[in-house]
């Protein structure tokens, strides 16, 4: 049998508690807001309302060895453009990873923000992982 790949929502549990310990009543969870790159709803992990505008946060979790990691600039992409296409309401969005199952070279380039290099308007999504995550939360600047 193979092993199981989901194992995303222990993970959002993580961030949720962060954001209930640095965000309390500010953020929502699984919120569809935008479209994706192909038109399909996105459906956000996390929505955190700040006086500066809306930052969405998705989490992804790569539990063993696969494909997932490649799906991971599509998501940057739709990403981008849910941002571009919020006339300003939504300012930043964060992609927190973690889990043994990604390469150290796609972690690497994911959390050295490689995407901004390659992908226009790259820089309105930061890849963090979850401790660098939770120390942005804990200093309230996500």
């Amino acid at each position: 049998m193979a092993p199981s790949t989901r194992s995303g929502n222990p993970f959002e549990q993580i961030i949720e508690a962060v954001l209930k310990q640095n965000y309390p009543d500010q953020f929502r969870r699984h919120i569809a807001i935008g479209h994706q790159l192909f038109g399909s709803k996105y459906i956000a992990d996390f929505v955190l309302d700040t006086p500066e505008g809306k930052v969405i946060i998705s989490a992804k979790w790569q539990q063993v060895s696969g494909t997932a990691e490649q799906k991971l600039l599509y998501e940057i992409a739709s990403l981008i453009k849910i941002v571009k296409e919020s006339s300003g309401q939504i300012r930043k969005t964060y992609v927190v990873l973690d889990g043994p199952g990604f390469s150290k070279t796609a972690k690497s380039f994911l959390l050295k923000q490689g995407h901004v290099g390659y992908l226009q308007d790259g820089n309105l999504v930061e890849v963090l992982d979850v401790a660098n995550f939770t120390a942005r939360a804990n200093q309230k600047t996500l």
